[in-house]
């Protein structure tokens, strides 16, 4: 059985390119951010974020299992920014940045002036669980490619 190629693919250069602008307009800032917010002047944020393939696999089968279940076509998975607050049960990633996956179903389709149906994209699905919980680089800064 031959896999089809996802859309998106791009080579370990390009994502080394990627975490380095990322690293180079954007840590330095967030750094600062959660030195402040935590108190501590060594803690750094997150750069990535680690997801086995069994979670990631188990994840899209429950959130597909659940759409079935809603009457709810889940078209694809939004990844989100987000950042731990004082209520993490885990306390070592307070202060934090994270990512989560979000379930996505398409928008219904509307009228346009043209008078032809269109889909506008995504929107997120609420009534199904998001997924987080990934683990973070160690250390947290440790840049792409990790090794």
């Amino acid at each position: 059985m031959k896999t089809n190629l996802p859309k998106g693919l791009i080579t370990p250069l390009e994502a080394k390119e990627l975490n380095q602008q990322f690293v180079k307009t954007r840590s330095k800032d967030l750094n600062r951010i959660v030195k402040k917010e935590s108190g501590n002047p060594k803690k750094e944020d997150a750069i990535s974020s680690w997801f086995s393939l069994e979670e990631l696999e188990n994840y899209i089968a429950y959130v597909k299992e659940e759409g079935t279940k809603k009457g709810i076509t889940v078209n694809g998975l939004r990844v989100y920014f987000g950042a731990y607050s004082n209520n993490v049960k885990k306390q070592d990633k307070k202060d934090l940045s994270t990512v989560f996956f979000a379930p996505t179903m398409a928008k219904p389709a509307t009228l346009q002036k043209s008078s032809s149906l269109e889909v506008e994209g995504s929107s997120d699905i609420e009534s199904i669980d998001a997924l987080n919980g990934g683990t973070f680089g160690d250390p947290p800064s440790k840049e792409y490619p990790a090794t």
